[in-house]
């Protein structure tokens, strides 16, 4: 095990979950007898049983939370967290309005050591066994999900192997499938820098200027009408740059703990390691929330934690939550439209602040929802959350612009959130910018190119991904789960069947093959996997693998490398 998996591992015990009995499913083996079992644990004892003896088949339903007290004789609180149970261990599924069926292809046989895995190690991520073909990467049925017991978690430090994962991920002489880089290589790019180039002449008799906080007005009036004009209608003056939108996620978290002091932040798990880093570097608290391939964040398990009504576990309590509503990462998920009102109306019911992360936003394949903000400037008669949307220009255009953007839905002067205090913290944090950067991206998206420019990517990206997908299943078949993004060009892929120690091997082999990825520990996955990065496979070798070695260009001996060791490895895990 990692460092990094070490220390999420011995950290999870400290979360509001704490309450509920470690003596689950593995008690009776320890010496506990039915009699002795709390009575909602005896409850699940006897539904595991009639699954394991078929009496309970898969897709079978059960009877509803209330005739299941009726007939046990329990109260309806035990009966519902029986059903919790069973349901992070991945034995029932919960379906809207229907109630709970017994989940396709249940084992009991494993069920105990999968109940205490759940319940300790919070999200699972892909299907429940490779054995089953399509399962994980056609739908939800298989992704074992906690929705009772989020956890806390640590984030990276110089010293830890995450660290240097990302070191190799950037490393120029390693084939970049790890790094979340852009194609570098389009017209928008080129004319960025002819831009740049012109406007540092024009800057260089002045030396000593800076494009101040809240950034040039020209470049935040370009960003409000290309964003307004793409739907999502944003006043110029809510407008504030950063140097990416990681710099202001690091602004705003400052600014949350000079307001409240440490807060208990809530995140995606899995999710992207930086913003774990961002919140404990601030100070905070990060609490893991789950999160499935096909939707993001799990709204329906965030409203069960916050809203339970169990008086052994507490309802979980989050001052402020970060949430990647577009092209998640590493999952590829996106939230559906109700989800994204359910969730608005939950953090104003809790007085929780969204933080809407939309660095892939843009680039959304076939569905394109209304940002968060959107529905809450659309719908601002309803109770609605503070809220602030990030923005970069790393994801779509180019991560050597340092440049990003914070959009706050209330710039009121007095909120120490607000645009004022915000001004203030980001002049103390660096001055300002490059003003002919600004000037030079203005330009750009002032002309129409930009836009242009990420309708062109969108395609590609999709191309790119669908193609590599192919190419991994057809070489790899179900051993791999390879869930479809709904955008962007990063690619989870699943590995079920190999431990936490084959991981490390397999992402040490890749390195030592020239190859970067990012390992699945690193963005809290439960489940071992790697992200990969399609940005840079370009369309024609991923069509034409399968030619002579002799005459393969660099990046189809890549994925030709890539594929042979994924083989080995999944071939000594099912071993």
């Amino acid at each position: 095990m990692s460092s990094a998996e070490h220390a999420s591992s011995a950290s999870r015990p400290s979360l509001a979950g704490d309450a509920i009995n470690s003596t689950t499913s593995s008690g009776a083996s320890s010496g506990a007898t039915a009699a002795t079992l709390p009575r909602y644990q005896q409850l699940v004892e006897r539904l595991k049983a009639q699954m394991a003896t078929g009496k309970l088949s898969a897709g079978q339903r059960l009877p509803s939370l209330r005739r299941q007290a009726a007939q046990s004789g329990l109260g309806l609180n035990s009966v519902i967290r029986a059903y919790g149970e069973l349901e992070a261990a991945g034995l029932i599924i919960a379906e809207p309005r229907a109630g709970y069926r017994v989940a396709p292809s249940t084992q009991a046989a494993h069920a105990p050591d999968d109940l205490n895995g759940a319940l300790n190690g919070g999200s699972q991520t892909s299907p429940t066994s490779s054995r089953h073909p399509g399962v994980g990467q056609h739908g939800q049925h298989g992704q074992r999900e906690s929705h009772h017991r989020p956890r806390a978690i640590t984030t990276l430090t110089i010293s830890d192997p995450a660290w240097q994962a990302m070191a190799n991920a950037s490393d120029p002489r390693l084939a970049p499938l790890g790094a979340a880089h852009p194609e570098l290589d389009a017209p928008a790019v080129r004319r960025l820098y002819r831009l740049a180039r012109t406007q540092l002449g024009a800057h260089a008799q002045h030396p000593s200027a800076y494009a101040l906080p809240p950034g040039s007005s020209a470049l935040r009036t370009a960003i409000a009408q290309h964003l307004s004009h793409h739907g999502h209608p944003c006043d110029s003056e809510a407008l504030l740059i950063s140097q990416g939108a990681q710099h202001g996620m690091s602004l705003l978290l400052g600014q949350l703990r000079a307001a409240k002091g440490r807060c208990r932040v809530g995140v995606e798990a899995p999710g992207y390691f930086g913003i774990v880093a961002a919140i404990e570097a601030q100070g905070h608290q990060a609490i893991a929330i789950p999160a499935r391939a096909h939707q993001g964040l799990d709204v329906e398990a965030l409203e069960r934690l916050l809203e339970r009504h169990d008086d052994k576990t507490p309802a979980l309590t989050l001052d402020a939550l970060i949430v990647t509503a577009d092209g998640h990462n590493p999952l590829g998920g996106q939230l559906s439209t109700p989800d994204r009102h359910r969730l608005l109306a939950l953090a104003a019911r809790h007085a929780i602040l969204l933080v809407e992360n939309t660095t892939f936003a843009e680039l959304s394949f076939d569905t394109r929802h209304p940002w968060l903000a959107d529905l809450a400037h659309r719908h601002d008669d309803r109770p609605m959350p503070a809220l602030i949307s990030l923005g970069s220009f790393s994801k779509t255009l180019d991560p050597r612009t340092r440049c990003g953007w914070l959009w706050l839905s209330r710039p009121e002067q007095e909120s120490p959130l607000g645009l004022q205090a915000m001004i203030r913290a980001r002049w103390a944090n660096g001055m300002g910018d490059m003003p002919w950067m600004h000037a030079a991206l203005s330009e750009l998206i002032t002309s129409g190119d930009y836009g242009r420019h990420v309708q062109r990517m969108r395609r590609c990206y999709a191309r790119r991904l669908e193609r590599l997908r192919a190419h991994l299943s057809a070489a790899l078949g179900d051993r791999v789960w390879l869930p479809p993004p709904s955008g962007g060009y990063l690619q989870w892929c699943g590995l079920p069947s190999l431990e936490a120690r084959q991981l490390e091997q397999l992402h040490q082999d890749l390195l030592n093959a020239g190859i970067a990825t990012l390992p699945g520990s690193l963005f809290n996955a439960e489940q071992s996997g790697l992200r990969l990065n399609a940005a840079q496979l370009g369309e024609e070798a991923m069509q034409n693998a399968a030619r002579p070695s002799d005459e393969i260009p660099r990046q189809q001996e890549i994925l030709a490398r890539l594929t042979a060791h994924l083989q080995k490895a999944l071939a000594q895990g099912e071993g």
